[in-house]
């Protein structure tokens, strides 16, 4: 990520560089307190269309799934070094693309992220969960008061992103036997289970199992593909499609930011590249801001590591790029031959199950999956032993995550003492097949820039003024066991409350 862009100059007040939860949350609420903004995606626009055509579906690999990056890629790591340069070889050569869904290798871990106008949220499975107050408090700093999210800003998102609870007609329908097979093994189990709260608009999916819209989240297809019924409410058409209504906010699709520094003035300069959909140049050119907010998720600690440690921004403390981790993702399989399960398997999650103590929860997440496999995917969520930290390599010129194979063993073990507690209660019985050994895979990854340590408690970066970091990067490496979407946008809201006067004064 360089900061040398010699490119024509644009003045703005404020400038956000990522329009996922964090990005979008950020917009509406400056836009809604009058503050013209201007926010950066690096990805292009996916509208929703009535052919429902939008989005490309598994498992085709064609280029508008996959986004490559310089350092990215859609093979996973191996341990064969022959194998590793085949799979850097083919990466190499295939052509540079705007695709929808980012598979980020590092050492021992996959990462998976969104890119397009709404960020993750256009690939996440959209689920809402809240986190139980005991590991929220062994994670989070004293700042943080539980007891307020809970009354004010939980509430308040949900709201905001169009929350509601999995309906239980659905379950009924034949498209659901995998999600209704899970449901009574939850129920037997005696776990605590609770209805998955999603931001779906579920007259969406009843319409396309009435055949009125093309089957899209019916069929598996609203999960690292986007969702092309648009059942799903990514916050492209939520908080950000509030913000641009206000005129005061202006989305830059296909403008990815690749550097940032700051002026003798105390303004900030943000070198941005203007992408083809194709991923050619366009143009380059510096955005310089009397604001700058991070909202660009695993991106954020990145080029904020970057920008400290080339000396663009070396007053950032050294705990930026700290405390980073998977959220304790798990993904496991539950081979449930000889009980049907439908294939391909409706979406979204109907059932959420968690630990007595909280530290792990699992849900089934339907997928597209082959007829008569008898598998359902279950993605869990625990909490990691340790957490994993961006550096920067001046011999390699990028940053690149260190991350340990065993960071997670024990959310690995909690969520599959879960599973296999499930497992037991299928009536026929059910396998359970653990994850491949020897790195994690996340679509959840958080933390880098920790609120109360890399910021203060409202996500201002310590050793600047005017610079905030407003998404998932300000998590302590996980949102104590469950999936972050709600906790993200809850902290974002409560931080806004606070310093929207920043931006005013």
């Amino acid at each position: 990520m360089s900061h040398a862009n010699k490119g024509r100059e644009e003045h703005h007040r404020v400038v956000i560089i990522g329009s996922g939860l964090g990005g979008s949350i950020t917009a509406f609420r400056l836009a809604e307190a009058g503050i013209r903004n201007v926010v950066l995606e690096r990805g292009r626009r996916w509208p929703i269309t009535p052919t429902g055509n939008t989005f490309p579906r598994l498992p085709s690999l064609d280029r508008h799934l996959v986004w490559l990056g310089q350092d990215s890629s859609p093979f996973p790591p191996t341990g064969v070094p022959l194998l590793s340069c085949v799979y850097r070889a083919i990466a190499t050569a295939l052509p540079r693309s705007t695709g929808l869904l980012e598979v980020l290798p590092q050492k021992n871990v996959v990462i998976m992220c969104g890119a397009g106008v709404g960020g993750s949220t256009l690939v996440y499975g959209g689920v809402l969960a809240q986190p139980a107050p005991g590991p929220f408090h062994h994670l989070f700093p004293a700042e943080i008061d539980y007891g307020e999210l809970d009354r004010i800003y939980y509430p308040r998102a949900r709201r905001r992103l169009i929350a509601a609870p999995f309906p239980e007609d659905l379950l009924a329908h034949d498209q659901y036997r995998s999600n209704r097979l899970w449901h009574l093994a939850a129920q037997e189990s005696g776990l605590p289970a609770e209805q998955v709260m999603g931001n779906y608009d579920f007259d969406v999916i009843r319409a396309e199992l009435n055949g009125d819209r093309k089957p899209a989240a019916t069929v598996g297809q609203y999960h690292f593909t986007g969702c092309n019924s648009g059942a799903k409410m990514s916050v492209d058409r939520t908080y950000l499609a509030r913000a641009e209504a206000t005129g005061k906010t202006v989305v830059r699709p296909l403008h990815m930011a690749t550097g940032i520094t700051q002026d003798s003035q105390g303004r900030y300069r943000v070198c941005v590249t203007q992408l083809t959909r194709s991923g050619a140049v366009r143009e380059r050119l510096v955005l310089i801001c009397d604001k700058l907010v991070l909202a660009a998720g695993v991106q954020s600690p990145r080029m904020l590591v970057t920008a400290r440690d080339t000396g663009a921004l070396p007053r950032l403390l050294d705990s930026v790029g700290a405390q980073w981790g998977t959220n304790g993702d798990q993904l496991l399989l539950l081979q449930t031959a000889p009980q049907p399960t439908c294939a391909p398997q409706g979406g979204p999650p109907a059932v959420l199950l968690r630990n007595r103590e909280g530290t792990a929860s699992v849900m089934h997440a339907p997928l597209p999956v082959p007829s008569g496999a008898g598998l359902l995917a279950c993605i869990g969520m625990g909490i990691s032993d340790h957490f994993g930290r961006w550096a920067y390599s001046a011999k390699a010129a990028n940053t690149r995550l260190e991350w340990s194979a065993g960071n997670d063993i024990t959310a690995r073990h909690a969520v599959g003492d879960l599973v296999r507690e499930v497992a037991r209660h299928f009536p026929s019985g059910a396998i359970v097949i653990p994850p491949v050994p020897g790195y994690s895979v996340t679509a959840h990854p958080v933390g880098g820039v920790v609120l109360g340590k890399a910021t203060d408690a409202y996500g201002r970066l310590h050793g600047y003024s005017g610079l905030y970091c407003l998404d998932g990067a300000l998590m302590p490496g996980s949102t104590a066991a469950v999936n972050p979407a709600l906790t993200i946008a809850a902290i974002v809201e409560r931080c806004l409350d606070e310093i929207v006067q920043d931006f005013i004064t």
